[in-house]
Formats: structure tokens, C-alpha cells, sequence
């Protein structure tokens, strides 16, 4: 098990969307009751209210996917 469920919504380590500003990143801590969120391809985290994380599309997933495949490859891996 993961640690959630389908109505509790995306957890720490599951591809998620900040609805408040439409980003799509990683939660990877929660602290002081906010999620800290990082690009899936990596970069800066930042603060999420809990009640603005919600699951990515499958156009969404895509383009993270994308993203960071994009990345690795700009980096040499």
C-alpha cells in the first residue's frame, strides 16, 4: 500500500497537481500541515495547501513524464 486512497487523493511520491496554480509536481514532505511540492523533472519545491493537491490528467502525466526525460537527456543520463 501506498499510504492513501483514491479519495483521500495524490500522496508524498505520487505525480500531483497544484489546482491553485495548475502546476504539476511531486508532494515530497508535508510540514506544518502543507505539502512542499517539486517539479517532477526536478527544481525548486514550494508550499501547498492540501485541499489544492489534486490527481494530474493523463495529458498532464504526459508532459511531466516528458519533462523530465527531456532533462536527463539535456544532462547526459
Amino acid at each position: 500500500m501506498d499510504g492513501h486512497d483514491e479519495q483521500s487523493g495524490p500522496g508524498i511520491g505520487d505525480l500531483a497537481k497544484d489546482t491553485s496554480t495548475g502546476r504539476v509536481g511531486v508532494p515530497v514532505d508535508e510540514v506544518g500541515g502543507r505539502f512542499l511540492m517539486r517539479p517532477a523533472s526536478g527544481g525548486k519545491e514550494w508550499e501547498v495547501d492540501p485541499d489544492n493537491v489534486g490527481p494530474v490528467t493523463a495529458l498532464e502525466e504526459m508532459r511531466a513524464r516528458n519533462s523530465t526525460r527531456n532533462r536527463m537527456t539535456r544532462m547526459g543520463l
